[in-house]
């Protein structure tokens, strides 16, 4: 399944076939801050969708995933064309531990993010909450 949100926003899909995932973006003025530069946000939302899109590609039948914690250290401005990649690092029952890291066109890492997933079962539609 792919994001209404990334469809609107005009961001890729790149499914790999060891399992991870990568967003890309090509970035202009209407993805930048006051300053002139990519704002934070876009760069952390790629971050957070490819991170989440890998845990996602791992999960079982009838099993939902959903972002408990994220952290996210800004390296350089962000400009263009941007790639978020992300890999599992450990996977239990319950909890997924996953890095991702964002790069500019030219190669040079902008941004690095650490997080946790939790994985639960989905409920049957019309079980109510």
């Amino acid at each position: 399944m792919h994001s209404p949100l990334n469809a609107t926003l005009g961001i890729r899909t790149i499914d790999s076939p060891d399992g991870t995932s990568s967003l890309e973006l090509d970035t202009d003025e209407r993805f930048f801050n006051e300053v002139g530069i990519v704002h934070g946000g876009i760069t952390m939302l790629l971050l957070d969708g490819a991170m989440g899109r890998t845990v996602g590609r791992s999960l079982a039948e009838g099993e939902g995933c959903g972002t408990v914690q994220f952290s996210n250290q800004f390296l350089e401005p962000a400009q263009g064309r941007l790639l978020a990649k992300a890999r599992i690092v450990r996977r239990g029952m319950r909890l997924v531990f996953v890095e991702g890291e964002c790069f500019r066109e030219d190669g040079t890492c902008i941004a690095r993010a650490q997080g946790t997933w939790a994985v639960f079962r989905l409920r049957p539609s019309g079980t109510g909450a």
